[in-house]
């Protein structure tokens, strides 16, 4: 069977750009800054599991003592 065929719609062009964007290319020290930021929350996010490792691995290990 024959249909007719399908065309994509056309999406209309982006004329627009995110605020964020805008301020990073405006701005190099504010993209330094908010890049520390995130630098620094993933350091306490690594630092915060590595010492909860360490306590489960404490606590396994006064238990295996007894």
């Amino acid at each position: 069977m024959n249909s007719h065929p399908h065309v994509a719609p056309a999406l209309p062009p982006i004329t627009e750009v995110s605020a964020a964007s805008q301020l990073q290319a405006s701005c190099p020290i504010a993209a330094a800054v908010k890049a520390r930021a995130k630098a620094l929350k993933k350091w306490r996010k690594q630092e915060r599991l590595h010492l909860f490792s360490g306590w489960c691995a404490s606590l396994h290990a006064l238990g295996f003592s007894f």
